[in-house]
């Protein structure tokens, strides 16, 4: 166990705070001013990431953090001797499941050649040829409209691998696609030039 005196966890824990308020602070304020970002907002809403979880910063297993007895306010921290850590036992066998199912699908990911083909069309899949009541971002117009966008799919192939961009794809543009992604089949083609897959990193790790 690594000891930390309270100056250095706390200034790690300040420098945290600070790089993410470059991106928690403008999400507050436009939530404030009742405004909208098409992508920041996304990100913030897709993965339920509250700014105030995001600001709050951990020491990691195996340290201790002298003087860090308000760290005990939140779950997961008991007292040891030198100060405050992590508690062992909150990493429970369900826990330790997830975390090896997550590393053995990254090593998979990472293990392959990058698709780079994919032109980010799943994106157009998720509205071709949508109805009225299927439309999710009323605020965000299509740039072609919807006869230019089904004419765009239309004319290209879409071979997305990525389970949880396809499960938003419409039904008309399933068929179109490629492959047919389920959640047993993401780790045989989960591959490292997916933007969703990048994206999800976030939220794996």
């Amino acid at each position: 166990m690594r000891v930390l005196a309270p100056e250095e966890w706390g200034e790690r824990e300040r420098a945290h705070a600070e790089r993410m308020r470059r991106w928690t602070r403008p999400r507050q304020e436009r939530r404030s001013r009742g405004e909208k970002h098409p992508v920041l907002d996304f990100l913030f809403e897709y993965y339920s990431y509250r700014p105030g979880h995001l600001e709050r910063w951990h020491p990691g297993a195996g340290v201790v953090m002298a003087g860090g007895e308000r760290f005990l306010e939140r779950p997961g921290y008991v007292r040891v001797e030198g100060g405050v850590a992590l508690d062992p036992a909150a990493f429970t066998e369900k826990k330790a499941q997830t975390a090896r199912y997550f590393l053995a699908l990254l090593e998979k990911t990472a293990s392959r050649a990058p698709r780079l083909s994919c032109f980010g069309l799943h994106e157009w899949a998720m509205v071709y040829r949508q109805s009225p009541e299927q439309v999710r971002h009323n605020q965000l117009p299509l740039r072609l409209g919807g006869a230019g966008t089904d004419a765009v799919v239309d004319s290209l192939d879409i071979r997305c691998g990525h389970y949880d961009a396809f499960r938003f794809f419409t039904a008309p543009a399933r068929p179109r696609n490629a492959l047919q992604p389920t959640r047993e089949t993401q780790p045989e083609l989960e591959q490292p030039g997916c933007l969703h897959a990048n994206m999800d990193l976030a939220r794996k790790l």
